[in-house]
């Protein structure tokens, strides 16, 4: 069990945890604890309070400080340089582009889903700046659903039509310090209905659009989503940040650096 991840699974679920004189205590919206809660901190108590009392960095949910700048994790470092020519083969953004088939689609309901997730989800709000920090916007236009209405039009033109639609956005490539950095677009046509989805790989990864096309169909669908996360991207990213100042990570740096000399080399 690893108890950072556990304590940051409570305070997704609004459990505080803290250790006071030797006990464990907690602090729940009313019914928030269940047996389930109960059950799981009677078998780790004593590895949470360990962990508790060593005054480790722990990922909390920081609200009050959600809009404030902080620093790019070591792959969106990567993918911003890589953006510029300070590197041979660079001069390249990390894109994603998605296309979703339909038998046809609602392009309201679109919009007005997607204006969900958008609030939903800070990254989904944030700029990225090329002197190396990113900052989520407390507020942000409605964002805009582009839509062609094909269904007149004969199949060959009309898929003639999809296909610049996908070579514009699958090339896309915007400021990143500008918001969105991301872009809908909806194709309607007489047999089909194509979603376009452009996305800067700055603000999400493959897991995260995964997660959040499966979002996007639940909320498509009629099914009412989940609370919100509590612990954003941010907070993950400073108590990482913050881990490389204790002991643990000291130890474990001075383990690998041991073995460094017998380690495999690269592949060639």
């Amino acid at each position: 069990m690893n108890i950072a991840e556990l304590l940051a699974r409570y305070a997704d679920d609004g459990v505080t945890l803290w250790a006071q004189d030797g006990q464990l205590r907690f602090r729940a919206p009313q019914g928030r604890l269940t047996d389930r809660h109960r059950a799981e901190l009677r078998t780790h108590k004593e590895a949470i309070l360990r962990h508790l009392e060593a005054a480790e960095p722990a990922l909390r949910a920081d609200p009050d400080n959600r809009h404030e700048p902080f620093p790019l994790t070591d792959i969106q470092a990567a993918y911003l340089i890589g953006r510029t020519d300070a590197y041979a083969y660079g001069g390249v953004g990390c894109h994603a582009y998605v296309e979703l088939e339909y038998p046809d689609l609602d392009v309201d309901r679109v919009t007005s889903v997607w204006r969900e997730l958008v609030q939903r989800h800070d990254m989904l709000r944030a700029v990225v700046h090329h002197d190396g920090y990113q900052r989520i916007l407390p507020e942000v236009p409605a964002p805009t659903v582009l839509a062609d209405d094909l269904t007149a039009l004969d199949a060959a033109t009309a898929d003639a039509r999809v296909a610049r639609t996908r070579a514009r956005l699958s090339t896309r490539e915007t400021p990143t310090d500008q918001w969105p950095l991301f872009e809908l677009h909806v194709t309607r046509t007489a047999e089909r209905a194509v979603l376009h989805l452009a996305f800067d790989m700055l603000v999400v990864d493959h897991a995260s659009l995964r997660l959040l096309l499966a979002e996007f169909r639940r909320a498509y669908g009629g099914t009412a989503l989940s609370d919100a996360p509590r612990v954003t991207f941010r907070d993950y990213v400073l108590a990482r940040r913050a881990l490389a100042g204790t002991d643990g990570h000291t130890r474990d740096r001075g383990y690998w650096t041991e073995r460094l000399d017998t380690l495999p080399p690269a592949p060639e």
